[in-house]
């Protein structure tokens, strides 16, 4: 089972708390895959599901709220032949004075203006148009649909109640919701009700946010170690250009002092350096003065290059 089938197999098993939960998952539901058919004697509704699973959803639903007559078909997809979606017909009627919501293109203001309410209107919304992409893999949550204007709203709602982040982007004819941030996935998936899979999310974001860390702590001290492995270097060379040319005898005490400790201690940091000199130097201290041995070693290569 993939991600986006768990989040799915997850809110199919959510609970239904009253008819007003049930009302708004249904247009939820309905806005999201309802086709209208009209007939000489009445006014048909159906709404295309993309697994049994869903369509059962779907029924659990309806009953909550009305007990009409209603027909099941397995649809096989030309394109997808492994792939079967479930067509589910009913008569208009049978949702009372409700049938207002249906056909309205917008959502219902009693539903926005409650987050909870629009918060399941989404989960039947999403149950049929939604889907999202292994977050292993990337962080990406998108709902596909042909209303622009539904999505707009949609996608203002998140971002003034819940300070939800989300695009509406025209694909062909077709348009999509897209949430494309860890934190903004996590949300949205707990204000549909997916709280487990949220968690799973947010554990993988930590995973990734731990191993990050560490990442960079390593190049840290990768860097530092070959930049002092350098400086190192560097000290050695001009030591031995000193040793080999005027002799260490040359230097003053103190300079020659640290000249015989870098040699004898290749590993040691300035630091550990100054703790070993007579007396005591700082970090700083000792940074200077092996500078001055860099600038004399420097001084006597040119001597010798003219």
């Amino acid at each position: 089972m993939s991600f986006s089938e768990e989040v799915k197999y997850e809110l199919c098993s959510t609970e239904i708390n009253d008819k007003k939960e049930a009302e708004a998952e249904l247009i939820g539901f309905i806005k999201g895959k309802g086709v209208l058919r009209l007939s000489k004697k009445q006014m048909n509704l159906s709404i295309m599901f993309p697994s049994i699973k869903i369509a059962r959803r779907f029924i659990t639903v309806m009953k909550i709220l009305s007990s009409g007559d209603y027909e099941l078909f397995v649809v096989q997809n030309r394109r997808l032949w492994k792939q079967k979606n479930v067509q589910l017909d009913l008569t208009v009627s049978s949702f009372g004075n409700n049938e207002i919501y249906f056909l309205n293109t917008d959502i219902p203001e009693w539903v926005s203006i409650d987050p909870e309410l629009f918060g399941v209107f989404l989960r039947g919304l999403y149950l049929v148009c939604g889907t999202v992409i292994n977050p292993v893999a990337s962080y990406h949550l998108e709902i596909n649909h042909s209303d622009e204007n539904l999505l707009n709203q949609i996608s203002f709602t998140l971002r003034k109640k819940f300070e939800i982040q989300s695009k509406v982007l025209q694909v062909r004819n077709n348009f999509k919701l897209t949430i494309r941030a860890a934190s903004d996935l996590i949300e949205f998936l707990n204000l549909i009700g997916a709280i487990q899979s949220a968690t799973k999310v947010e554990q993988i974001v930590q995973r990734r946010s731990v191993i990050s860390d560490v990442n960079r702590s390593m190049n840290f001290l990768s860097a530092n170690a070959d930049r002092i492995g350098n400086s190192t270097a560097r000290q050695l060379r001009a030591i031995k250009i000193i040793e080999e040319s005027i002799g260490l005898d040359s230097l003053n005490d103190e300079l020659r002092l640290l000249a015989y400790l870098r040699l004898e201690n290749e590993d040691m940091s300035l630091r550990e350096l100054g703790e070993m000199m007579e007396p005591k130097m700082t970090k700083s201290m000792v940074f200077t003065r092996m500078k001055k041995i860099i600038s004399l070693a420097e001084q006597i290569e040119k001597g010798k290059s003219r």
